[in-house]
């Protein structure tokens, strides 16, 4: 089980949209916002099925819970509130842990096995990928012993980051107005949100799983040589060679992300290409502020300037 986890806008998607190329994949997007998003608001699934016509999902919820019907997601969501917080990260992130607290991580992260589970048991794929990012979600998957859990932790320059979050972008598969966009946040509060996450992904090593930190601007320019590196240091299934010419142009092919980056509906020839447009769109006293709010991070991440 792979768990990709970091910032938000950190390039999860591209990863794993590549992942999902190789034989023995299977790429699930992220998985927390299925519960409301998918099964609750019936949006589409990465193939531009809605979700409660997905044949993948449909087999997979069939094998899980009996049919997704039996799932109550206000009660996964009610036990999210109590494990999946930044509040109750030095909680699940100790290596002791109150009786009460292991019971609820238990009833939480239960949900999430059975999803895996499902997901091995209808496609046989050697590896599985949760894009989902949210180092607290991570954390408490730790905690399971019947998941073998790696996780790659992406971390991508804080100030194209902010400059992302700063962007209108449509969420084609939103079934209603309010969710017809995704988030967006000012340089601050992005700058705080990418140093607290990242800070927390870093806490993962305090749980003994194993754990890979890439970086996205490695990632785009030198895709097989990142991958290689990430499938040796997490001990993972052999990688294959990913098909991908020296232009970096590859042929993505439809996949079953349940929730995610508009990004992953994109199908066909693309060609990978860093995203540097806030080198020279950024304004001035945004970068500045983001470079000094993040700098010891930054730095520590071997991002200069």
């Amino acid at each position: 089980m792979l768990y990709i986890a970091g910032s938000g806008r950190s390039g999860s998607t591209l990863l794993e949209r590549l992942l999902g190329q190789l034989e023995g994949v299977a790429t699930l997007g992220e998985v927390h916002h299925m519960w409301l998003r998918a099964i609750d608001k019936d949006e589409q699934c990465g193939c531009t099925c809605s979700f409660s016509h997905c044949p993948f999902w449909t087999r997979v919820g069939q094998s899980a819970f009996g049919g997704w019907q039996n799932v109550s997601t206000e009660e996964v969501e009610r036990l999210k509130s109590l494990v999946d917080r930044q509040r109750y990260q030095p909680l699940t992130a100790s290596p002791l842990t109150s009786r009460a607290m292991s019971a609820k991580i238990d009833n939480y992260t239960k949900y999430y096995s059975a999803v895996y589970k499902a997901v091995h048991e209808t496609t046989g794929a050697r590896i599985i990928v949760d894009s989902g990012k949210h180092p607290s979600l991570a954390l408490a998957l730790t905690h399971r012993n019947d998941i073998d859990l790696r996780v790659v932790h992406l971390v991508r320059d804080s100030r194209g980051v902010s400059y992302s979050w700063g962007k209108a972008v449509h969420r084609p598969e939103a079934t209603s107005e309010e969710d017809s966009m995704m988030q967006q946040y000012s340089p601050l509060v992005s700058s705080i949100l990418w140093t607290s996450t990242n800070l927390a992904a870093e806490a993962l090593r305090f749980r003994g799983v194993p754990r890979y930190r890439m970086r996205y601007e490695e990632l785009v320019s030198e895709p097989q040589l990142a991958l290689d590196k990430m499938f040796k240091a997490l001990d993972l299934p052999s990688g294959e060679i990913l098909p991908i010419d020296e232009q970096g142009t590859i042929e993505l092919s439809p996949n079953h992300s349940a929730a995610g980056n508009p990004m992953r509906f994109k199908v066909g020839t693309t060609t990978l290409r860093p995203d540097a447009e806030w080198r020279t769109k950024m304004k001035v006293q945004d970068r500045r502020l983001v470079s000094a709010l993040t700098a010891p991070l930054r730095y520590w991440y071997g991002y200069t300037g």
